[in-house]
């Protein structure tokens, strides 16, 4: 198994698998020492792209389903190399400098150096960490006939380049889905609870898509939900935070039973 992916085991009869790709600030010694930008210019990048609180967010949700799902926390920044880039996006975002492994910082000032080799770093974190996913994946599918894998991040308030309506706040909680991975059931479900729960949810705004490792890309009895929370909803000891640790576990519940039903697994 991958060093830096930490597997929280839960039941064997449980499909669910909790997803934390972005929640570290952690980067090794050796792969800082690539960077051209300053310590606090990489300080500020952290703050941005950090998923600050989805890791605690994450271990309420799973406590309180009595730690019968999976859950898989990434242990390194995405700064590293970032698992949340979609195999398919992968031209473009590379194009920016924001692909798998980031040459250029949220600001467009330059991480790595210009003309940056980053094969090493993918094949020691990137590709090793959708690996790692995929043997994940694949046991639960071989042990429940399902897998269905709920992907949480978080974000800032208000970042201009995400802005909806100016002067508003984002949602409370964006849904992202994907055509295949995300059956209506499925989708529908979570936005209902999370709304019950008091919180304004939109789907697919101001992101979209769902985290699938490649092998299982398209593969329809692999389902995907992602659940991007604002961060100043996840405080620690908030009522807020309680709220949507609460609503977490309860949509955890829900995608059990989904996933074998026939309805959440199409062959």
């Amino acid at each position: 198994m991958y060093d830096y992916l930490t597997i929280d085991a839960g039941a064997n009869d449980c499909p669910v698998i909790l997803h934390v790709p972005h929640a570290s600030r952690h980067i090794p010694d050796e792969v800082a020492a690539d960077f051209v930008a300053t310590p606090e210019q990489v300080e500020t990048e952290l703050d941005r792209v950090t998923d600050t609180g989805t890791d605690t967010l994450a271990a309420a949700a799973h406590a309180q389903f009595g730690g019968r799902c999976w859950m898989a926390t990434n242990g390194i920044s995405r700064v590293v190399a970032d698992p949340g880039r979609f195999y398919n996006q992968r031209d473009s975002m590379e194009a920016s400098g924001r692909g798998p492994v980031y040459t250029r910082l949220a600001d467009g000032d330059l991480l790595r150096p210009i003309g940056f080799d980053d094969s090493e770093l993918k094949a020691k974190y990137f590709y090793p960490y959708d690996d790692a996913m995929s043997e994940l994946v694949g046991e639960r599918l071989r042990d429940t006939g399902a897998a269905v894998i709920v992907d949480i991040h978080s974000y800032n308030d208000q970042p201009d380049e995400y802005r909806i309506h100016a002067g508003k706040l984002l949602p409370d909680v964006c849904i992202g889905t994907h055509s295949v991975h995300s059956p209506a059931i499925l989708t529908d479900t979570a936005a209902r609870i999370f709304s019950e729960a008091g919180f304004k949810v939109e789907r697919n705004t101001p992101f979209t898509g769902v985290y699938i490792p490649v092998e299982f890309e398209m593969n329809a009895k692999v389902l995907g939900i992602m659940f991007e929370v604002r961060d100043d909803l996840l405080a620690e000891g908030s009522e807020t935070a309680d709220r949507v640790a609460a609503a977490l576990a309860e949509v955890i519940r829900e995608a059990e039973v989904i996933a074998n039903t026939e309805m959440g697994r199409p062959h």
